[in-house]
């Protein structure tokens, strides 16, 4: 009959701990700002990098020396959002109309630049711009001319302009995916980009948000005494399991808050932005989001609980807590190794070490293609990490909620893990 019981009080301790986190004024703020705050810390960087939705939209440009590839250049652009403007024939001509704005950027091509092997060395064509210039905008303008430029070499050489046109054309790439399945589908490179910042910030941000709420929460009830009457009535494991499951309860309704709202906004800012923005990998990533998300708050969530317990004050759980949210913080400095190369030997070892796998496991399934037995190691390493430091915290708890009065160190805090 003791597990019902221990079962019955747990679960009121989770109830209460729910109700006080989901009531509170700051839950519903988090809950309203949190989407926006995460996408302006991982979409936004991304679309202001690229130069905004469209990065070279409209963009004016005229061009100045070489005139006998003006007309190539003019009909190269022609398809691009770069338009070619005659303004003035000296290049004073082309610094006026930049300094008034009616030209966004001016091109000089040298006299020289069709000129083949040693006769071409030291020509370079310069890009002139009043303020900073995007990088889609250069590496347009560069590739352009710089097909032109090849193009009319050959063609001095004596082969057909024509010809030289069809054989220079770039192929389009079409870049798929192979799932799990064997099945090949599409895969938009901007999306599964989106996803795969916005769902790490998410899972970054909440499993620091919720750790350290857990962490404060205890520390509170412990100086405020309020622990030792709430003890008088439930077990020390049943008082830690009852806040771990009450503060998951609490971020999985957040978590479905939020993802109602990701849906609805971006129902409504892809045509605002005139840019397709969606979540690659549809319910399955969503899944994975959920999936990683309580493995990783458990994982943490009872270390927290455990030295909000043996904590003295505010100051000194930060001190306390600063070695875990290392952990935290590595898989988010390794984000862009891990984008580049999802399967590379760094993040395939992260994905296996238990405290920074949750986070790296799911940047892998989202990026790249880890092999099945990689994702069932990482979830049982995670189990029995879990088990073992549920364990840990438990007697670090039972000892450490009572124990006032001094600034225990992390040495001692240890020890107390062994007492039985």
């Amino acid at each position: 009959m003791a597990e019902p019981a221990l079962s019955a009080k747990m679960l009121r301790v989770a109830r209460m701990e729910f109700r006080l986190t989901a009531a509170n004024k700051a839950f519903i703020i988090i809950t309203i700002i949190g989407p926006f705050l995460i996408a302006a810390m991982s979409i936004l960087p991304t679309l202001l990098a690229m130069g905004g939705a469209g990065a070279a939209a409209e963009s004016r440009i005229a061009l100045t020396g070489n005139p006998a590839l003006h007309d190539a250049v003019t009909q190269a652009f022609s398809p691009t959002p770069v338009e070619i403007v005659r303004v003035g024939t000296s290049e004073d001509d082309l610094r006026d109309a930049l300094q008034a704005g009616t030209i966004d950027a001016y091109v000089v091509l040298p006299a020289g630049i069709t000129a083949a092997g040693d006769a071409a060395s030291g020509e370079a064509v310069r890009f002139v711009t009043r303020g900073g210039a995007g990088f889609e905008l250069i590496g347009m303008v560069e590739g352009t001319i710089g097909q032109v430029v090849v193009a009319q070499r050959l063609a001095d050489a004596g082969f057909d302009a024509e010809r030289v046109r069809a054989l220079t054309r770039p192929p389009r790439m079409d870049v798929r995916r192979l799932d799990a399945a064997g099945t090949e589908a599409g895969q938009d490179i901007m999306s599964v980009m989106f996803t795969a910042l916005a769902f790490t910030m998410l899972l970054y941000m909440t499993i620091l948000l919720y750790g350290q709420a857990l962490g404060s929460s205890v520390l509170r009830e412990k100086s405020a005494k309020t622990v030792e009457i709430m003890l008088s009535s439930v077990s020390p494991r049943e008082l830690l399991l009852g806040k771990i499951v009450g503060k998951a309860g609490a971020s999985l309704l957040q978590y479905a808050i939020w993802i109602g709202m990701a849906a609805l906004f971006l129902q409504v800012l892809s045509p605002l932005l005139d840019f397709e923005i969606g979540i690659a990998g549809g319910t399955t990533n969503y899944l994975y989001l959920v999936g990683f998300f309580l493995l990783a708050f458990f994982l943490y969530s009872t270390l927290y609980a455990a030295i909000g317990a043996a904590a003295e004050d505010e100051q000194h759980l930060g001190q306390l807590a600063w070695p875990v949210i290392l952990f935290l913080v590595i898989p988010m400095i390794m984000i862009g190794a891990t984008t580049a190369n999802p399967d590379g030997a760094i993040p395939r070892v992260l994905s296996l070490f238990p405290l920074t796998s949750p986070i790296v496991m799911f940047q892998r399934l989202l990026l790249g293609n880890p092999a099945a037995w990689e994702v069932a190691l990482c979830l049982a390493l995670l189990a029995v990490t879990i088990g073992g430091f549920a364990l840990l915290a438990a007697r670090i708890f039972r000892v450490g909620i009572l124990m006032t009065g001094k600034r225990y160190t992390m040495k001692e805090i240890v020890r107390w893990a062994s007492y039985r």
